[in-house]
């Protein structure tokens, strides 16, 4: 190009060409870069002038050459960082983090209502059944501590069609009262879970003898009779006794003082002196009962 043409002379007067020179082959020398900045200010501009040819008339500007000097850029100063007073952790903030979370609150269980449980009572399971003439409020009642707990009912439920009485006679249509033992349990249907004894499916040919003649008194038996019995009460009965359990009154079978005393499914009214309560009931109820679970009937 002209324009650089017409320089080149400026700067072999000036010297800098020789410096330009050795810069393209190396690093610019230090001395380099402390003359530029105070040599070119001054010559420069009246140097320019006349070394560019005139642009008069011209339409097209030609290219022109720029000359970009860069001063060096003085090093950073090192700046130390120094915490505000609010983020210098203190021991309180320590302490305020390391302090433990408060402790949920579990609200205490639920307290069970308390069965009145006849004193001298020690079996671990009641059935406790609390009679107001033939009607019966039924409930399954659990030791926990010293007390007893209602854990089933309370159910409505029956009893001897002339209430409940501690001088039970045969036929006399009383439940008796006291403290008794559940035993094995049978009916029509098969075991629904009882949870202590045996059970006994029922058939046709089998009775419980109510006959206080009979040396068989209170006991199941097989018919037929064969002169062994003159009354037995059939057990083949449905829904009666679908599902029914001995109660253990009398099991010393002194004549006349009661027989086939059960507990039994509910039909709506009074018995000749057992315990009844609705099937949902009594399922539960056998289902619940463990070795030594005893009846407790009071009046």
């Amino acid at each position: 190009m002209k324009a650089t043409r017409s320089v080149l002379p400026w700067l072999a007067a000036t010297g800098l060409l020789a410096l330009v020179g050795a810069c393209q082959s190396g690093p610019m020398p230090s001395a380099l870069a402390s003359a530029l900045p105070s040599a070119l200010p001054s010559a420069l501009p009246s140097a320019l002038p006349s070394a560019l040819p005139s642009t008069a008339g011209r339409t097209t500007p030609e290219p022109s050459l720029t000359v970009t000097i860069t001063s060096p850029t003085p090093s950073a100063t090192p700046t130390t960082m120094r915490p505000t007073p609010s983020a210098i952790a203190t021991p309180a903030h320590i302490m305020a983090t390391l302090k433990p979370a408060a402790p949920k609150l579990v609200p205490p269980a639920p307290t069970r209502p308390g069965c009145n449980v006849p004193s001298g009572v020690t079996s671990r399971q009641v059935v406790l059944v609390d009679a107001q003439g033939s009607a019966a409020t039924i409930r399954a009642c659990e030791r926990s501590g010293s007390r007893y707990v209602i854990v089933l009912g309370p159910y409505a439920g029956h009893v001897g069609r002339n209430g409940v009485s501690s001088a039970k006679r045969e036929g006399d249509g009383h439940t008796p009262a006291g403290v008794f033992p559940l035993r094995s349990g049978f009916g029509v249907n098969g075991n629904p879970g009882l949870g202590t004894g045996s059970w006994l499916r029922v058939d046709a040919r089998d009775v419980w003898v109510d006959d206080p003649g009979s040396a068989l008194y209170n006991t199941h038996q097989r018919s037929p009779a064969s002169g062994r019995w003159d009354s037995a009460e059939q057990l083949q009965q449905s829904p009666a006794y679908n599902y029914a359990q001995v109660i253990g009154y009398n099991e010393a079978r002194i004549a006349g003082a009661g027989s086939a005393i059960f507990m039994h499914v509910d039909q709506g009214h009074s018995t000749s002196g057992c315990v009844s309560l609705p099937t949902s009931a009594l399922l539960s109820v056998m289902r619940w009962e463990r070795s030594g679970v005893v009846m407790a009937i009071t009046p």
